[in-house]
């Protein structure tokens, strides 16, 4: 049957192994790989020292306590290189070195033990069984203390790394500084019990048992402690450097922590909170009519969110959090933005009311000259030739085009505000495209250009302006023909399909390059005509056209393709089936 000291060293390197690899496997940290090492060569230590108490033969504890240096010399190498990783700061050079030393020291230890009987330099020739005894009492040689020296060495290299922390590291990390100076002392202290007095723990060297003590209440301090935690550095981290002041509050509404950020601001030495921080901030905000509250010329935005009981999230709050946010470069922002919006809508105004004010004192002596020049030109004040009827008629077109950009002028006005009065009655589109077609023949012959009347639906009746939509198509079969080559052919269609019905003018021109539809529809808007700029129109036409479309709830576009034309739709909701009511056409006129 096996020594009791056996199974109860079997049982803790069995909780060593198991503490090792679930730390392994669930921790993140620094310097792993001399961690893992530091528990082989303690688990291998242990087994050893329990093998050696297992048996009798003075032969087998002999080699038991050979075979024991390798776990001896690895220990104290592999924790003194853990200690350097995970205090910091990581250096490569260590890591060259350690791999060196972590190969040579346990194997030198282990061949001059091994090779014990030809020199005694480990264990001297007084080293025997003793009567009334059934382990072997060890007697050390010079070069029991030689391996001890250099093994020391790697201790007190430990130790003089970790005091080098403790003047550069943040208070809170002392206490785990101090853990491990106590796991790195306490079998150092034991293994110096043991070689010079001769203390021991069931009859066995103490040093194995006491480091693993040490190891396993590390182990639990890297699962408990937050020091080293990433996540918790980084929180901690966060709440300390955010620019914002923050303070927790207890279950009590009281204090007890505030970043930097609150600290510099003395946003918390303010009497006005009282004892009660967030029931401070109630008051104050509702003494305003905004949540804003005011400190040293500053505009804060608290936002309070309770922190939730973990064990009962359903009830009471154990804490809050209060994050002051500085809404002062936010609020002048906006002021600014809402004062320049004041701004630009009473300087827009006052074009507005510029531009009508000018359209409307135009209006009168442009129809007074235009009126003198048609009579001029009609002879009735007498026979009017040569080159004063040809100045006259310059004049007299140069004034229907002004007259025609006033009122245009004027029409885009009562658009942008909604001040244009439509009516709302059937009209009879096929007829209305029919007579648009019609009656801009003699213009499309003046320009070289065919007007055909393609395919048209019947019974397409909309509700809607009929002089707005029928001055919308006269808009669009006039730019068709403007922008098409001699010899073109210019067609407008009829089609409904599923409650719509569409308008399309198509023209065979040079088209329009992609990306404008801006310029098309835009105000003042004008594409070159073959190469130069047209000059025939005020470029408002089409902007007019479609704001009138909308207006009556349809909508104005186009396709076009480079070199081969476009064809622009308008279109409209069937609305009604009745025949339309012939409209006054006097109200309303869009020239381009």
């Amino acid at each position: 049957m096996l020594d009791p000291v056996y199974w109860a060293v079997l049982a803790v390197s069995t909780i060593a192994a198991a503490v090792a690899l679930w730390t392994l496997r669930f921790q993140q940290f620094q310097g792993k790989v001399y961690y893992a090492l530091t528990f082989v060569g303690m688990i291998w230590t242990l087994i050893m020292v329990g093998s050696e108490a297992a048996t009798v033969a003075f032969d087998c504890q002999m080699q038991q306590a050979q075979l024991a240096w390798l776990g001896h010399g690895l220990v104290p190498v592999a924790w003194a290189f853990f200690i350097f990783d995970y205090v910091g700061p990581p250096n490569k050079a260590h890591r060259r070195i350690s791999l060196l030393a972590l190969v040579a020291v346990p194997l030198g230890a282990f061949a001059l033990a091994a090779t014990n009987g030809s020199h005694q330099l480990i264990y001297t020739t007084e080293t025997a069984i003793l009567p009334g005894s059934d382990r072997i009492t060890f007697v050390h040689g010079a070069g029991y203390f030689l391996v001890l020296a250099v093994l020391y060495t790697f201790v007190m290299a430990t130790l003089t790394w970790l005091a080098r922390a403790f003047f550069r590291a943040r208070r809170s990390a002392w206490p785990l500084l101090t853990m491990l100076v106590v796991i790195t002392l306490t079998p150092l202290g034991a293994n110096a019990a043991y070689a010079f007095f001769g203390f021991t723990v069931l009859g066995l060297d103490p040093t194995a048992f006491m480091f693993t003590l040490g190891i396993l209440a590390f182990s639990w301090l890297l699962v408990t402690n937050k020091t080293m935690d990433m996540p918790s550095v980084g929180q901690s981290t966060l709440f300390h450097t955010m620019s914002e002041p923050l303070v927790l509050l207890d279950a009590r509404r009281r204090v007890v922590r505030s970043n930097a950020a609150a600290k510099r601001s003395g946003i918390l030495s303010d009497p006005n909170w009282g004892t009660d921080l967030i029931a401070g901030i109630e008051a104050q905000t509702a003494k305003g009519t905004t949540s804003h509250i005011t400190y040293n010329e500053r505009l804060y935005e608290p936002r309070v969110h309770p922190i939730e009981n973990p064990l009962a999230p359903a009830g009471p709050a154990i804490g809050w959090s209060v994050t002051f946010v500085d809404v002062t470069k936010r609020i002048a922002t906006t002021t600014a933005l809402e004062q320049a919006l004041r701004e630009a809508d009473e300087a827009n105004r006052a074009k507005d009311e510029f531009i009508s004010v000018v359209s409307h004192e135009l209006r009168t002596p442009l129809t007074s000259l235009k009126g003198g020049l048609a009579l001029a030109l009609s002879g009735k004040l007498g026979e009017v030739r040569g080159p004063l009827r040809s100045s006259l008629d310059i004049a007299h077109r140069n004034g229907v085009r002004l007259s025609r950009l006033v009122d245009n002028i004027l029409l885009v006005q009562k658009l942008e505000v909604q001040a244009l009065s439509l009516e709302w009655l059937p009209v009879d589109l096929p007829t209305l495209l029919r007579d648009s077609i019609e009656e801009n023949r003699m213009y499309a012959h003046e320009r070289g250009v065919r007007l055909d009347i393609g395919k048209i639906d019947q019974a397409a009746v909309v509700l809607g302006d009929a002089f707005a939509i029928r001055q919308v198509v006269d808009n669009l079969i006039s730019n068709a023909v403007k922008f098409s080559h001699v010899g073109n052919t210019v067609e407008g269609t009829l089609t409904t399909n599923q409650g719509r019905v569409r308008i399309s003018i198509r023209d065979h021109g040079r088209g329009i390059p992609d990306g404008m539809e801006e310029r098309v529809f835009g105000r003042f808007g004008q594409l070159d005509d073959d190469g130069q700029k047209s000059t025939q129109g005020s470029g408002l036409g089409l902007h007019i056209s479609r704001q009138l479309a909308r207006q009556m709830g349809g909508d104005l576009f186009y396709e076009s393709e480079v070199e081969i034309g476009s064809t622009f739709h308008v279109e409209f909701g069937i609305g009604a089936e009745e025949t339309p009511t012939p409209q006054d056409d006097s109200t309303l006129q869009i020239t381009t």
